[in-house]
């Protein structure tokens, strides 16, 4: 009986945890490489509880187009410079509802530099910090970076938040959407000032040397022997939960 009450408490108590809830808690943002070096960048926030009648959210690109906002809620989108750091200003027409999703869209020109990028070796090296210059934590952060057509991560050199060999579920994984590549990272707070980071390098997939499951299966063996920070590639992608 004493475990059937405490079952029933915290059934009781989940709806008002969840209305509680308050602040960005979901930011998922996906980069879509294009072969000419720019982005297609989408912005996904959910709001709880939004207590204002517009959001401030960090801005990582250099040169950013024009910025579309679609949603639940009628809204526009502007690049503002607060202090040092740019933002994206999204002005909404009134105060949000209580749970709301925004969704931002723009191309980042010059997001990979594909001579910089190439070592003598062939392989590109590609890497993205998300900086939060807000004032507010974002609760949960996931990053999806989709390669070209034809092209295949080779192993990631470093990661924040780091991969430890010991986590339920690992900040990073990667694998395969319409025929594209994606790198993805998870990262479950990211507060004002902290960071969340991806570096790796890819390659032609005609380039490996191995086929792409032997290549997977190599470097799952390297990462669990050695502890280092690197993981197989995968056939799949895991979203973070909506």
């Amino acid at each position: 009986m004493k475990y059937l009450a405490l079952l029933l408490a915290l059934l009781l108590g989940a709806p008002a945890l969840a209305e509680d809830a308050k602040g960005i808690t979901l930011l998922r943002e996906t980069i879509a490489v294009a072969p000419d070096g720019s982005a297609a960048v989408t912005l996904e926030v959910k709001l709880a509880n939004w207590a204002s009648d517009h959001l401030d959210l960090p801005l990582n690109f250099g040169k950013p187009g024009p910025l579309a906002v679609s949603g639940e809620v009628k809204a526009d989108a502007t690049v503002v410079r607060n202090g040092d750091a740019r933002q994206i200003h999204v002005q909404f027409a009134g105060k949000p509802p209580a749970d709301t999703r925004v969704r931002i869209q723009f191309t980042a020109q010059d997001f990979l530099d594909w001579k910089k990028a190439r070592s003598p070796r062939g392989v590109y090296g590609l890497s993205y910090t998300y900086t939060n210059t807000g004032a507010m934590t974002i609760a949960r952060y996931a990053l999806a970076v989709q390669l070209p057509q034809g092209y295949g991560v080779n192993g990631v050199t470093s990661s924040t938040p780091r991969m430890t060999g010991e986590e339920v579920e690992p900040p990073y994984d990667f694998g395969t959407v319409d025929g594209r590549t994606v790198m993805n990272l998870r990262a479950k707070s990211i507060g004002p000032g902290k960071t969340a980071a991806i570096a790796f390098g890819f390659s032609e997939e005609e380039r490996h040397p191995l086929p792409f499951v032997a290549v997977g299966l190599l470097i799952a063996l390297a990462a669990l022997w050695g502890k280092r920070d690197v993981l197989t590639r995968e056939d799949y992608v895991r979203e973070a939960a909506a």
